[in-house]
Formats: C-alpha cells, structure tokens, sequence
C-alpha cells in the first residue's frame, strides 16, 4: 500500500467500527423488521445480512451518515422490498 493508502485505511478503520457497535446494537430490531415485512425469519436474516454488508461498504467508500439508524433500517427496508419483487415475479412465472 501507498502512504495515502495507509491513511485513507486509518481513517476508516474508526467509523468502520463505531458502525460495527452500532449495527450490533440495532441487529435484533432490523431482523424483527424484516422479518414481519417478508414474513419470514430466515429470509429476515438474509435481508439484515445484505443491509449490513451494504452499509459496511458504503461507509468504507467513504458515505457516513449524520445518523446510523435511520440509515440501516431504510436500507433493510429497501432490501426487503427487491426480496418481495422478487419472490413476487418468481410466483408470477410459476402460476
């Protein structure tokens, strides 16, 4: 890595862990979310994965929101929405 890497890397590596605290401490809420808008523990699960993993490369490109939780839940709640499109079409094709 490049010295201007190293720095971009260690500017990072604080937010990317207050997000960790924080997306811990909001895990439970986001699949209980989830999981009443699909119906579905596991495909909460599922939806809960993709928002994290989304939101852990957004703030790595750089994109911290002023306010964590609002955040993740729009983007669980995004998440969940393309999950029923999407069952929803796959319904669609097999009817």
């Amino acid at each position: 890595m490049t010295g201007s890497q190293d720095q971009a890397v260690a500017a990072t590596e604080p937010r990317l862990r207050a997000f960790e605290r924080e997306a811990a401490s909001l895990r439970a809420r986001l699949h209980r979310y989830a999981s009443r808008m699909v119906g579905s523990v596991i495909d909460g699960e599922d939806i809960v994965q993709e928002a994290l993993a989304k939101g852990f490369v957004a703030i790595w490109n750089g994109d911290m929101p002023d306010r964590t939780e609002p955040w993740l839940f729009r983007i669980a709640h995004n998440a969940a929405l393309d999950f029923l499109r999407k069952r929803a079409r796959s319904q669609g094709r097999e009817s």
